[in-house]
């Protein structure tokens, strides 16, 4: 008879490395089921369901802004597009495609680049400075600093079979992540200085071409971009600001940041204090110099540049680089070679992921109310042949914040929901500045957004969009239902 033994599985054998490789397939797990919850959340709000519409209405890629590193994560809802798959599935797709490219970057981080610590710089960039930015999935910003991360693995990556393919992947991940967003001119140059630094290459010419790639980039950015185009005006903005810069404290960007420093930036702020304090015991100077001046710059151009304030989303989008620059240096160069010590870095980093899971679902369950109030807006406006209806916007803001976006919003919010007919509900400040809209039956218009007001009907999906091209626009009110209860 075989006697078999126990086995004892102790938590010391356990390295750091596979903590943080199995709770980052864990937290990505989480993320894609937030996704999927959340997807009516996450796409049909402001600019996201203005993009998606126009992925799914004319079953192409689309551009924003000559950002195409956005090409990636729409490939997937194209391809369902054109095989037909129903409007719901398909937001599913979309809103869940993000993640998945953000889990296969993950993925080619920690499996084939071997760096599970860089692996879980992505999930603190994906959770530690957000709450309503995870709700705006197609802001290129995570995109840029997902692709940043992988950069930096890859420079780390020391097994490469043929000497060429470093420089080839990091020229190749130096454009896409610019091509996603500009602002990875801060975080490209941050990666490739800290990593000449620690592995010794300030005397190559290697990192200061990367660099010379960046700015160039970055230069052709500025001069091939129209002044009147959206980014256009932020580039103005910064080249305007002799005068901000000495009204720094009086900037709402500055304000919105100071205000959230002891609850959103709480993590990154005892990360970057620990750093510092780190580097500063151990000498590191040059390390320390690099850290806080990109920093410094960055968090300067970032203050002038929204230097009026925006929306919290798009605010918050503004700050995301400051979780990269402190969760690479902490990842790189805090290390315990105590025993009892070992395993303090992870489970504070994991406990930084579950504050963040938990405020992303927290803002998901607030958002859940404002989809129930336009599902319940639209079963009341189905009473009306029209299908489509202009409403005073701050009547809207009285119940719920609402954006630029609404028309799509509604359109495809109606379309998913089979309990009522497609329909489009239009805010205006000055809802008598679009009458003829209502007087005029024979005008075939879907109204969208003031910057792109008339769109033809026919011009519509009708495999997903089904507008009345006869019938006018009706001007509404909460009123009107009130009435109707009563």
């Amino acid at each position: 008879m075989i006697k078999l033994l126990p086995t004892k599985i102790s938590f010391r054998n356990i390295k750091t490395d596979t903590l943080f490789i199995y709770s980052g397939h864990f937290f990505f797990f989480v993320l894609l089921l937030f996704s999927i919850y959340f997807y009516k959340e996450r796409i049909l709000f402001t600019d996201s369901a203005f993009q998606y519409f126009k992925i799914i209405n004319f079953e192409k890629i689309n551009i924003e802004a000559s950002r195409y590193g956005a090409i990636l994560p729409q490939l997937p809802t194209v391809l369902f597009s054109k095989l037909g798959l129903n409007i719901k599935l398909l937001t599913i797709v979309f809103s869940a495609s993000f993640v998945l490219l953000y889990y296969a970057i993950y993925v080619i981080t920690v499996h084939l680049l071997k760096n599970a610590e860089a692996g879980f710089v992505i999930l603190l960039v994906l959770t530690a400075c957000i709450s309503q930015s995870f709700f705006h999935p197609v802001t290129e910003t995570h995109q840029s600093l997902v692709f940043t991360t992988l950069l930096y693995a890859v420079l780390q990556f020391q097994n490469f079979r043929y000497a060429f393919i470093q420089p080839v992947l990091a020229i190749f991940l130096i454009t896409i992540s610019f091509l996603a967003h500009p602002v990875a001119l801060y975080t490209n140059v941050f990666v490739i200085g800290y990593v000449a630094i620690d592995k010794k290459q300030l005397k190559s010419a290697f990192p200061y071409s990367l660099i010379l790639l960046a700015v160039i980039l970055a230069v052709a950015k500025v001069m091939l971009t129209a002044g009147d185009s959206y980014e256009g005006r932020f580039f103005a903005e910064l080249f305007q600001s002799s005068e901000t810069v000495f009204n720094l404290s009086e900037t709402q960007s500055l304000k919105f940041f100071v205000d959230r420093g002891t609850t959103l930036y709480l993590a990154v702020i005892i990360l970057e204090v620990i750093v510092a304090v780190h580097f500063v015991r151990r000498q590191k100077y040059l390390k320390l110099f690099w850290t806080l001046g990109i920093q410094f710059v960055f968090l300067l151009i970032t203050v002038i540049t929204y230097n009026n304030g925006d929306a919290t989303l798009m605010m918050e989008r503004a700050f995301m680089p400051l979780s990269l620059f402190a969760a690479i240096p902490f990842m790189s160069d805090i290390k315990h070679k105590r025993e009892s010590l070992r395993y303090i870095k992870p489970l504070f980093l994991v406990l930084i992921v579950l504050l963040g899971l938990n405020r992303i679902y927290n803002q998901g369950k607030s958002f859940k109310l404002r989809t129930a109030f336009n599902q319940e807006l639209l079963k009341k406006t189905a009473q009306y042949p029209n299908q489509k209806f202009i409403m005073n916007k701050e009547e809207m803001d009285n119940h719920f914040l609402a954006f630029w976006s609404n028309s799509f919003e509604t359109l495809i919010l109606s379309t998913i929901d089979v309990n009522v007919p497609t329909q489009t509900i239009f805010l205006a400040n000055q809802t008598e500045n679009y009458k003829k809209y209502t007087e005029q039956p024979g005008m075939q218009i879907f109204m969208g957004a003031d910057f792109w007001l008339e769109w033809k009907i026919e011009s519509l999906n009708p495999k997903y969009f089904s507008l009345p091209a006869n019938k006018p626009y009706l001007i509404i009110s909460m009123d009107n239902f009130e009435n109707d209860a009563d």
